[in-house]
């Protein structure tokens, strides 16, 4: 403790001096020289103590984030998580990173209840960072939670506010677990907003914090191309896993309609609804115009296909494909029940990055995608406009800063 003193004496002294050389506002150096002791004080903490997310899968989308933290984090960073089936190529990757540590699987065990074989002896001390999923389901991160709390770790709850499977019981059961931990990680900033002025909210001062759930958007810079709608020769991009929740069958039945008798769709993505929805295109007659690429995580794959498309659709509860899609310059055409979508509808700006339809009508997809597709003026300033969306935030650079700086609030 003596030497870490000497430590902290030693580098605030060095941070007055470099105050009073680069400002001459007394204010402003008040300020800088606050902001340098707090960076040592976490650089110091970081030496003693551990931080540890436990989550119920690796999806390879989250990988680029962890990665990112872990090495502002350094080796007190560990992610705990198990290799879950049913996210299909989402779940492949690289061999497992040095910060990451393998869990049992997730088992159901009661009426739609989970446990996720290790996670209660996942190591925890004193002083520790926390971090658990969300997910009021998996019973074994709620005892995790607990024993955090016993032990004295510092406790994050990070999840959703609401999304699209959200059902009042659940979100009951949800906002009161919420008040266990020391804070709250939301995936948006629309989130915390929206739980400051809820009922979700306890009494106590807690810490909340958004992070604009994104992804890794450095290669998809790399590999866009110069959005012009007039010389794409494909019209329409779909991304995702191909579910039930993606409702693509609206999608079919829109291209069916008139002004979208030509209209061309790619696909990108596989899935369980796949069979199924392939027969319907040779149903209703539009195969022909409708593309397969199957499912992948290579961008350089998916940038081919994306650079040739004008306007990116999904007709369900879309959530980190609109991410995607806007990264990549593409307007996009969405459903307008926001409390249906996953929370990355956070990034929609009706009218600016993209349009709404009546969500479950395929007669008002059909007149957006008609309407859209005839005004290649307004696609090109949409696309500048979504584009603009990612380059800030809901990427993972910035989600990774907004973690970090989370658990600094937290842990000091």
């Amino acid at each position: 403790m003596v030497c870490v003193g000497v430590f902290l004496w030693a580098k605030m002294a060095l941070g007055e001096k470099i105050c009073l050389k680069r400002w001459t506002s007394k204010a402003s150096c008040v300020v800088a020289t606050k902001d340098a002791i707090r960076n040592v004080l976490f650089e110091a903490v970081l030496m003693s103590f551990r931080v540890t997310i436990v989550q119920p899968a690796m999806p390879n989308y989250r990988r680029a984030v962890f990665h990112r933290m872990a090495q502002k984090l350094g080796r007190g960073f560990a992610v705990y998580a198990s290799e879950q089936q049913g996210l299909g190529v989402l779940s492949t990757g690289d061999e497992m990173p040095e910060w990451q540590r393998h869990l049992g699987e997730v088992r159901g065990v009661l009426a739609g209840l989970e446990w996720q074989k290790g996670a209660c002896s996942v190591p925890v001390r004193r002083g520790d960072v926390l971090v658990i999923c969300g997910a009021p389901r998996t019973l074994s991160t709620i005892v995790l939670l607990f024993k955090g709390k016993i032990l004295g770790a510092r406790t994050i709850w990070w999840g959703h506010y609401w999304s699209a499977t959200s059902r009042p019981w659940r979100a009951a059961i949800r906002y009161a677990l919420m008040r266990v931990p020391d804070a709250i990680i939301f995936y948006t900033d629309e989130e915390v907003s929206q739980y400051r002025d809820g009922r979700a909210r306890s009494s106590t001062n807690k810490q909340v914090f958004g992070l604009n759930n994104g992804i890794e958007t450095q290669e998809i810079v790399r590999l866009r191309s110069e959005y012009n709608a007039t010389t794409r020769p494909c019209d329409l991009l779909f991304i995702g896993r191909i579910t039930p929740k993606a409702d693509l069958d609206i999608l079919f039945d829109a291209l069916c309609l008139p002004g979208c008798e030509k209209v061309t769709l790619d696909i990108v993505g596989s899935g369980e609804d796949e069979a199924r929805l392939r027969k319907h295109t040779e149903d209703v007659g539009i195969a022909d115009r409708v593309t397969w690429h199957g499912g992948t995580t290579d961008e350089r794959r998916i940038a081919l296909i994306a650079n040739r498309c004008k306007v990116f659709v999904y007709p369900g509860s879309v959530g980190l494909s609109l991410i995607h899609a806007l990264s990549y310059g593409l307007p996009v055409v969405v459903h307008n029940d926001r409390w249906t979508h996953m929370p990355e509808i956070a990034a929609l700006r009706p009218g600016n990055n993209g349009l709404t339809f009546q969500r479950g009508s395929a007669i008002s997809l059909a007149d957006t995608i008609a309407t859209l597709l005839a005004d290649p003026v307004r696609l090109s300033v949409m696309s500048q406009s979504a584009t603009d969306t990612t380059a800030l935030t809901f990427n993972a650079a910035d989600m990774a800063e907004r973690f970090c700086y989370a658990i600094e609030q937290v842990a000091l």
